[in-house]
């Protein structure tokens, strides 16, 4: 790019000066065209004038030059000064781009202590997190457990107000046949025969029968919301006593919380910058295999020949292989990645 603008600024440079050839061409042939205008009504005057005359047109000449060469050099100095401007801006430019675009390289055994490190780091996140113990997981299941029962003690609160509502309706159906059976014995008194009678006496018999029938399903129902009242009071009393374990249990995670949240947050943070230094190839491969051990350890060092994680022996090949630091060994039996001492020495210093 620098190379690019220095032959742009050359050709600038040389057009300007072919532009002032030409200027100072162009005038001097005007000056010669204009001289013999100027001198033929002269031509008369003695010789003795004429040396005078001459010697006054050559510094005129000089004077009528000067001026306009110094307005050209000084307008092609700033142009060569603006075009050097540009130059080292884009320069800059070029220098900055590739410094912020230029990847990390990173050897194998960078990558190999990083890993490692990244391990230690969440390890102890693990630690403090087994610390807390079971009272996140125990307060989830309080939460769900209240939650639970407000909806149980509405859903009761709605099938009381149900069977109010029967209750009422029953209620207003016996007024209403208790009605009827006045009506009824009123026309009793005004039969004209047996058979009117006996038809208004078995229509007053079915609507007794009616009203015993309702007032079962009134005893049903206040039955019923008696049920329903006493389970309401005991999902309140249950509601009751899981807001106070779940109360204290808030307040005993809250303690635990206070006194590891800031180191948690350190180890965090120090996860995040080990994790810049890893692939994402192998940070996934990590994470998949962190995830499936029951331990969560997925770099382990190796010990007695034998890999840290299984305990399974590791041929001797492979130990040269991960003591060279030259690539990545992953242990044939349980699949995670071994270094060796040396890389755990520059973990503890």
């Amino acid at each position: 790019m620098a190379k690019k603008v220095n032959t742009e600024v050359a050709e600038v440079e040389e057009n300007t000066e072919v532009k002032e050839v030409k200027k100072t061409a162009k005038k001097s042939t005007k000056k010669v065209t204009e001289e013999p205008v100027a001198e033929e009504p002269v031509a008369e005057a003695p010789a003795e004038e004429k040396k005078p005359k001459k010697a006054a047109k050559k510094p005129t000449k000089n004077e009528k030059e000067t001026p306009v060469v110094a307005e050209v050099k000084e307008e092609v100095e700033e142009a060569k000064e603006e075009v050097k401007e540009e130059v080292k801006e884009e320069q800059k430019e070029v220098v900055a781009e590739p410094a912020a675009e230029e990847p990390i390289e990173v050897s194998v055994e960078q990558k190999l202590v990083a890993l490692y490190t990244l391990q230690q780091v969440d390890s102890k996140i693990d630690e403090i997190r087994a610390y807390r113990g079971n009272l996140p997981l125990e307060i989830q299941d309080l939460e769900d457990e209240i939650a639970g029962l407000e909806t149980r003690v509405t859903n009761l609160k709605t099938e009381s107000k149900q069977y109010q509502r029967v209750v009422s309706e029953y209620n207003i159906k016996i007024k209403e046949t208790k009605d009827l059976i006045k009506k009824y014995e009123e026309q009793q008194n005004n039969v004209r025969n047996n058979r009117e009678y006996d038809s208004l006496t078995k229509e007053i018999e079915y609507q007794n029968l009616d009203i015993q029938l309702s007032e079962k399903r009134i005893r049903e129902a206040t039955n019923k919301i008696a049920d329903v009242d006493v389970k309401v009071n005991e999902a309140h009393q249950r509601l009751a006593e899981l807001k106070a374990a779940l109360k204290e249990k808030k307040d005993e995670l809250s303690s635990l919380v206070e006194g590891t949240e800031k180191e948690e947050e350190q180890l965090l943070q120090r996860s995040a910058e080990c994790e810049k230094l890893v692939e994402d190839r192998l940070l996934v491969a990590y994470k998949r295999i962190r995830k499936n051990a029951r331990n969560g350890l997925a770099v382990v060092g190796i010990f007695d020949e034998a890999c840290g994680g299984c305990f399974n022996r590791i041929p001797p090949q492979h130990q040269l292989d991960i003591c060279t630091h030259k690539k990545i060994i992953v242990c044939e039996y349980c699949g995670r990645i071994l270094v060796d001492k040396g890389i755990i020495a520059q973990y503890n210093v």
